[in-house]
């Protein structure tokens, strides 16, 4: 069968129905580009295809700096997990369960002879035939393939913003929308706590003053007392497209931030945690060819609410819960909940595609097909070494 039609979406109403919220509606928007747990990889040419043929109206995705100063869409800040970087003598390939193994920096590697040849890895560890892109090569593919579709920056290296702004600025989607309009930054609230320090950046004063201003999402993850103050300090800001909230628990820290935004009747999001395993790799049927002995009987144990994350240099942890035991009234995130998430009046959310999107009463979800992973190939498949 032919693959699906991109659905002919219009960027910048999708930009406005997010900056001016609708109570009745929330958009969906795919995690790393739609990560299909152990089937599509993440960041992916394959990936953004299969967000866009699934109706999701963004992306969401991550950007790191080379050592030669190439922008790469990458999430890690090591190449172990994600590539099959091959280790030197005597060391081991990276084990995601404990952390350990082979993963140098993307940072300390090279894009050109080295990073652009290396070979992605499905989220079963299967290496595949797609190599990591660079952002020019996403917008490329986008203009490309048609593609209309918002782009999520989540930001992993500061050092990459500049060199990022100068490759965005240079392409448009096939509608002729400049990207600058479509690609939403996601910078950190901590690290740029008021307008004054985040125009401080020379990028983003030559943006300004070419009368192109970033349009960008403010991100929110620490739980503490500067985060409704900074919120407070962003209101005049004219080019803020929303907010982005992780509030683990209803009534914590953070709960004031969301129930102000709310009340002024602002946008603002939040991220599903889908985990970063399939479960189903845990039960020995033969996919799984990571060393996860030590952890199995702990990760089953945990029931099915609790999500199994990657920590580098850590290895896994848990995600509403604790590995070992079902989650408990004092260690649940309800982050894991997405018809939970849905209910509580966020107007969008960055989550996990090939999870079923709840239907919540009261509130449309702004996406037409869900099941975006299954005819999605990502080319021949060799197993983990």
């Amino acid at each position: 069968m032919p693959p699906a039609p991109y659905p002919a979406y219009d960027v910048r109403k999708v930009i406005h129905s997010i900056k001016n919220p609708s109570p009745d509606l929330v958009h969906v928007f795919a995690h790393r580009a739609s990560r299909c747990l152990g089937s599509t990889t993440e960041n992916s040419f394959s990936a953004v295809a299969a967000a866009a043929r699934g109706g999701y109206e963004g992306i969401e995705i991550d950007i790191r700096l080379t050592k030669d100063k190439q922008v790469v869409v990458f999430h890690d800040a090591g190449m172990g997990r994600l590539t099959d970087v091959k280790p030197p003598a005597g060391e081991s390939y990276h084990n995601p369960f404990t952390g350990k193994g082979y993963s140098p920096l993307v940072k300390d590697t090279n894009w050109f002879g080295e990073m652009e040849h290396l070979h992605l890895r499905d989220d079963s560890g299967n290496v595949t035939s797609e190599h990591p892109i660079l952002l020019k090569e996403l917008l490329e593919f986008i203009h490309d393939e048609g593609i209309n579709i918002l782009v999520q920056i989540d930001v992993k290296d500061l050092d990459a913003m500049a060199y990022g702004y100068d490759v965005i600025a240079q392409y448009a989607n096939a509608a002729g929308v400049p990207a600058t309009e479509w690609c939403l930054w996601k910078p950190k609230g901590e690290v740029f706590p008021t307008p004054e320090v985040w125009e401080r950046q020379e990028w983003v004063q030559k943006a300004l003053s070419r009368g192109d201003a970033p349009s960008f999402v403010l991100f929110y993850e620490h739980e503490d007392d500067t985060v409704l103050p900074s919120i407070k300090a962003w209101e005049s800001c004219s080019y803020l497209i929303n907010y982005e909230l992780h509030v683990p628990r209803p009534g914590g820290t953070l709960q004031p931030a969301l129930d102000y935004i709310l009340a002024q009747g602002k946008g603002v999001g939040s991220w599903y945690i889908g985990g970063d395993f399939a479960r189903r790799h845990y039960v020995g049927d033969g996919q799984m060819s990571w060393d996860d002995s030590s952890l199995r009987d702990q990760i089953l144990a945990s029931g099915p609410s609790v999500k199994i994350m990657y920590r580098e240099g850590h290895g896994v942890v848990a995600a509403g819960g604790v590995l070992g035991r079902p989650p408990t009234d004092t260690d649940h995130d309800t982050r894991v909940n997405l018809a939970a998430l849905i209910q509580q009046g966020w107007n969008y959310i960055v989550a996990q595609p090939g999870e079923d999107v709840p239907v919540v009463q009261g509130r449309e979800v702004a996406l037409y097909a869900v099941d975006v992973c299954a005819d999605v190939g990502v080319g021949e498949v060799e197993p983990w070494v």
